[in-house]
């Protein structure tokens, strides 16, 4: 009976630890509230210097969000663009860097402070963000996203909200940039899964 017991043990604890790594079942949140935004105001090179757009105060110490996937998610999602994109007959989008640093640290502040906006936690726009990582646009847009926990259920997300899907779809942009955090600590909102798009042209 003994041992009996001990293998009922050793099954439970070896199915927790397998299940350990799992994601959690996030809540959604309404993607309306946070609509997508682009526009083409002239590149203002002064913004470069502001306060706003000096680094903020770190609002990530001690965070326990995870971008140890942001890599692959980044990939499959740009994918999943240019496959929604060659469907509408545009030109494919091309991961920038500027864009991507942009993307991730806002990604990164929303998962450790558990919020979706186009707001950043230091008071930055992301206008401020894209001009803060040097990039000089001719456009820019911003798509965000929380508690989708993979690439295709934020595309399908994005692209049944008309705003963000007139940002995927615009043929205004030409480079793309795609933050993502994963944070198991989320006690506030459920979410875990929090996303930013960085969408530009450049001049």
């Amino acid at each position: 009976m003994k041992r009996y017991a001990y293998f009922l043990l050793m099954v439970v604890l070896f199915t927790l630890a397998a299940c350990g790594g799992a994601k959690k079942a996030a809540k959604n949140p309404d993607l309306a509230s946070v609509p997508g935004i682009q526009s083409n105001e002239p590149y203002d090179a002064s913004l470069v210097g502001s306060a706003v757009n000096k680094p903020p105060a770190p609002a990530t110490t001690g965070c326990t969000a995870s971008d140890a996937d942001a890599a692959a998610m980044s990939a499959e999602v740009i994918r999943l663009v240019n496959v929604e994109r060659a469907k509408a007959g545009l030109g494919a989008l091309t991961s920038q860097a500027q864009l991507t640093q942009a993307a991730q640290g806002h990604a990164l502040d929303e998962g450790c402070n558990f919020f979706m906006s186009h707001d950043g936690s230091d008071g930055s726009t992301a206008l401020d963000r894209i001009v803060r990582a040097g990039y000089v646009y001719s456009w820019w847009g911003e798509n965000v996203a929380a508690g989708y926990s993979t690439a295709q259920d934020v595309m399908t997300a994005w692209m049944d909200s008309p705003s963000h899907r007139d940002n995927i779809l615009s043929p205004n942009f030409t480079e793309i940039g795609i933050g993502y955090v994963y944070n198991p600590n989320d006690t506030k909102n459920s979410w875990y899964s929090y996303w930013a798009m960085s969408l530009g042209a450049p001049q």
